[in-house]
């Protein structure tokens, strides 16, 4: 019998909700698959800042210091995606890769693009539980995963 090789990504950022559809990507994974573990951030730019002050003016910002905060938050997601990896090197599961987003941009777009870029066949996405409200306020990183995808999506709560 021919079994199809998958290509599964799970986002992650840290929390419980990520967790639990990391702990549903092992459980679906088969030996030939390969999971993309995935993390980013939203890497502070000089006008995204300027944007956020008022009259649109960033105060005593040097690029030096974006730089270190952009290095800082790779070195977060970084860490974040290695100790994933390392619970599938404890389950001594093989073809575990780590997805570090490192680009500037939103990394809802950015999960999205790498999705495209590497072929892969489901995402799995966990799901904070905003309710309504929430989603209305705050948006939600889930629903536009669900809604821009190209492949299959796996919402796990």
């Amino acid at each position: 019998a021919i079994t199809e090789r998958m290509k599964l990504m799970v986002l992650v950022d840290g929390s419980v909700h990520s967790d639990r559809a990391f702990e549903k990507a092992l459980k679906m994974k088969k030996p030939e698959d390969d999971l993309y573990i995935t993390c980013g951030c939203d890497y502070a730019d000089y006008m995204t800042i300027a944007d956020s002050t008022p009259m649109g003016v960033a105060p005593m910002v040097s690029m030096e210091m974006l730089e270190e905060q952009r290095r800082l938050q790779q070195d977060y997601v970084t860490h974040i995606c290695n100790r994933y990896l390392e619970k599938c090197k404890e389950k001594k599961l093989e073809k575990c890769h780590a997805n570090v987003l490192t680009k500037l941009g939103n990394p809802k777009e950015e999960s999205l693009q790498s999705a495209e870029e590497l072929g892969i066949d489901t995402i799995l996405v966990g799901s904070r539980g905003l309710g309504t409200m929430g989603r209305f306020f705050l948006g939600s990183f889930s629903n536009y995963i669900i809604h821009h995808s190209k492949c299959d999506v796996m919402l796990c709560k």
